[in-house]
């Protein structure tokens, strides 16, 4: 016993290594799936595609640096549908949705992001996977807005 104590960090940082190698390969997958248009099914892992293009579009009632406990809970009560990018007042902050279907299991998951608009860019202040059904009436709600002509140009 005395023997095993003694390359217990070892051990340790040996174990520590494995999941952060692990947790780098699941994540590097992730990140190259979302750019070809797919995600990783968050029930059976396997590949979702997306299915929204372009991603519905909310304004959020917050601005630079704030933050917030319960993503989930906070975003499908504070989310407001607007159009168009050109619509975020400056400072204030948005999340796109995008929606993707597994094409193992069915099931489907909504990624937000929520950024703020920098000089045109997006700076991204958080991506979040929750399921389909949590966020369906606020989807809801965007496609029953009225849309100008413009809107669709």
């Amino acid at each position: 016993m005395g023997e095993l104590t003694y390359y217990l960090p070892e051990i340790m940082f040996g174990v520590f290594a494995l999941v952060a190698i692990i947790w780098g390969i699941l994540f590097v997958r992730d990140m190259v799936r979302r750019s070809g248009g797919k995600a990783t099914c968050t029930h059976c892992k396997g590949n979702a595609s997306k299915l929204t293009s372009p991603p519905y579009l909310f304004l959020l009632p917050i601005s630079f640096g704030t933050k917030y406990d319960n993503p989930e809970s906070y975003l499908r009560s504070h989310m407001v549908p607007i159009l168009r990018k050109d619509r975020i007042p400056t400072g204030r902050r948005a999340c796109h949705v995008d929606v993707y279907r597994c094409e193992k299991c069915g099931k489907k998951q909504v990624i937000i992001t929520d950024f703020l608009q920098v000089r045109g860019d997006e700076s991204v202040e958080g991506t979040y996977v929750y399921p389909y059904e949590n966020f369906e009436p606020l989807l809801k709600r965007w496609e029953a807005i009225d849309r100008p002509p413009e809107a669709y140009t």
